[in-house]
């Protein structure tokens, strides 16, 4: 078999239509000469690969694929001309070939190594570098027909796991064994591993479970729920706690395909449940109702935070709401698609008009110091009549 033969066997690829359209909208906002991908969730979102290399899109010609490794399958993947490139140390003359009297190029400045960069200026003299990453995560936001499909099915890998863990759970388990039940049936079913965040950090992170005291311990993570961890080293997560009744327990997980991923968590305990994490859990379905009226296509994200934060302002629970006082965070939601933390996001201060088919994972959660978390998300699909919730597992706070 050649490897053309395996790899259609065995994997699937970005129909090419929906990179060539995503190509052609982005090259009529494109304000360069070409812009220069060099991250690898922008690399995949154009060019439907995740080799090694930069992608070149001319700003009035055919895109190239230069690619360091692995050129045979690049060429397999991405339906746009291959071109294998022996070094890094030779981009610079093959982009002034490949477009000549180069004065303007577009890259993701947000991302880009220094080095690299340093490099760059160095190789092309007099060739003025513009930042192209606020126009690629504005194209990102609104997701196609076919990314709504790959997103569903992200969903289904996650609404499993989450039934598995729930058929598992048993008193005296630690945290890392029902971690891995959820990842094991992750993985049974396709998911990917391949979370990745935009700027951050995010090191073998597929999801975790938490509980008890340890879901409400502080770490280094820009998220609410960090965990105890193992060690230093990865300091959050999972860790050897025993699961114990009375307590509750979360489940925060993504689920990967295609490159693409949806965020999950759901909240269940051993009984009996503390009445007062009941009463906090009552807060946290009474948002999400409102997000599934209100977080239509036209309103503001600004408007839909403050009316989120309006509801846990009027609670007993506000001080505890997205982490404790000193460990809070300043956002409710964000955009979930090739990255983590794709546009638009639910914070503070951040205005950014909603459209239709944009995803958002939505995850109001309440920490309690020595006592434990609640918390309930949704990836929820942007309507004209409102959002609708692509993760369909049961909202219930479950107790066993």
């Amino acid at each position: 078999m050649t490897l053309r033969d395996i790899l259609e066997k065995y994997t699937s690829v970005v129909p090419p239509e929906e990179l060539k359209g995503r190509v052609e909208k982005f090259q009529k906002a494109l304000e360069a000469d070409c812009a220069l991908l060099v991250h690898s969730p922008d690399i995949y979102y154009y060019s439907g690969s995740k080799q090694e290399g930069f992608f070149v899109i001319p700003k009035n010609s055919a895109p190239k694929f230069l690619v360091l490794k692995h050129a045979e399958r690049a060429a397999f993947e991405c339906p746009f001309e291959v071109i294998p490139l022996k070094s890094a140390r030779v981009l610079g003359d093959t982009l002034k070939d490949l477009i000549p009297q180069l004065k303007t190029i577009a890259t993701e400045l947000d991302v880009i190594s220094l080095s690299l960069y340093q490099r760059l200026t160095k190789m092309l003299p007099g060739v003025e570098f513009v930042d192209i990453s606020s126009k690629i995560r504005r194209q990102k936001a609104v997701k196609s027909s076919w990314e709504i499909e790959v997103l569903k099915k992200c969903a289904q890998f996650v609404v499993k796991a989450y039934e598995k863990v729930i058929e598992s759970v048993q008193e005296g388990m630690t945290e890392l064994e029902l971690n891995a039940i959820a990842i094991s049936e992750l993985r049974k079913n396709g998911h990917e591993f391949g979370e990745t965040m935009r700027g951050g950090r995010m090191e073998g992170f597929a999801g975790h479970i938490l509980s008890g005291v340890a879901a409400a311990v502080p770490s280094y993570m820009n998220a609410p729920l960090n965990g105890i961890g193992i060690s230093p080293a990865m300091p959050g997560g999972p860790s050897f706690k025993k699961i114990e009744k009375g307590e509750t327990i979360l489940f925060d997980f993504f689920g990967t395909h295609m490159g693409y991923l949806v965020d999950m968590t759901r909240t269940f305990g051993l009984a009996p449940i503390p009445v007062k994490m009941k009463d906090t859990y009552k807060v946290v379905r009474e948002m999400h109702q409102y997000l599934k009226e209100n977080m239509k296509a036209g309103t503001n994200a600004l408007d839909i935070f403050n009316g989120v934060m309006g509801i846990a302002q009027k609670s007993p629970f506000a001080d505890n709401f997205m982490g404790y006082p000193g460990n809070k965070v300043n956002f409710i939601g964000h955009g979930v698609g090739t990255e983590i933390n794709d546009f638009p996001f639910l914070a503070k201060g951040l205005e950014m008009e909603l459209k239709e088919n944009m995803v958002i994972a939505v995850e109001p959660k309440f920490l309690f110091p020595n006592e434990g978390a609640v918390g309930l998300e949704n990836t929820y699909l942007i309507t004209q009549e409102g959002a609708v919730s692509l993760t369909t597992a049961p909202e219930d706070l479950i107790e066993k």
